[in-house]
């Protein structure tokens, strides 16, 4: 598995970015089949923003080198099993934002993963292989049991916090923790917010190269 996992390391970042980026946008448009081009591109930079989760919580809390992160594309195979789940349990594909209603409603759904969610229930695999996998990955990359276990818990329960709930809603009639108005269509309006979101997070996962690209531009 070492081995393999350093053959899928040669593949330059930037490469294993774009591989990502395919598999999502297949994914998507498997999902949506008929959308918006601002529901393709809110729904990639929510994707994106996940991954960016696990490149902080693999860069800082493991201490791995850019050079040990292109392997983390294959995370784009996992957003593929809700969808093959609620196949096989012949179930209608109805994904959604959780409605965050209380402290113990997110911590359940948070501690259970989604296993008995009323509809969101077939990301309850998806969930466990990325908290598992995660953990596997980073201890293979790694070989630091304690470490790992905290960024896998860390990129899991972190994203799945901030991507999974309905924080806020420009639609007054989607049930969320929050709502406010923009002179924007929604889903303008959440692209634009998921977009900038991952920027922030890609500046906090690249923090350091862009520092060192920043000073010797101005060395």
């Amino acid at each position: 598995m070492k081995n393999l996992i350093a053959k899928i390391n040669k593949i330059p970042l930037w490469v294993a970015f774009l591989i990502y980026e395919v598999l999502i946008l297949v994914r998507i448009a498997v999902e949506m089949q008929e959308a918006m081009i601002w529901i393709f591109i809110m729904q990639l930079f929510w994707f994106n923003c996940v991954l960016m989760f696990f490149v902080i919580g693999f860069k800082y809390i493991l201490k791995l080198k850019n050079s040990d992160l292109p392997v983390l594309f294959l995370g784009g195979f996992l957003t593929y099993i809700p969808m093959l789940y609620s196949l096989l349990m012949d179930h209608k594909w109805h994904l959604n934002f959780i409605n965050p209603v209380s402290v113990k409603q997110v911590a359940f759904d948070m501690i259970t993963l989604l296993a008995v969610h009323e509809y969101d229930w077939p990301m309850f695999p998806e969930l466990v292989l990325l908290l598992s996998g995660s953990f596997a990955l980073g201890f293979l990359l790694s070989g630091k049991v304690l470490r790992s276990a905290c960024a896998a818990v860390f990129s899991t329960y972190t994203s799945f916090f901030c991507l999974g709930f309905s924080w806020f809603a420009v639609n007054p009639n989607h049930p969320s923790f929050s709502h406010f108005t923009l002179p924007l269509p929604d889903h303008v309006a959440y692209s634009l917010f998921y977009i900038l979101f991952f920027l922030v997070l890609a500046l906090i996962a690249f923090f350091r190269e862009i520092r060192a690209l920043i000073k010797n531009i101005f060395a």
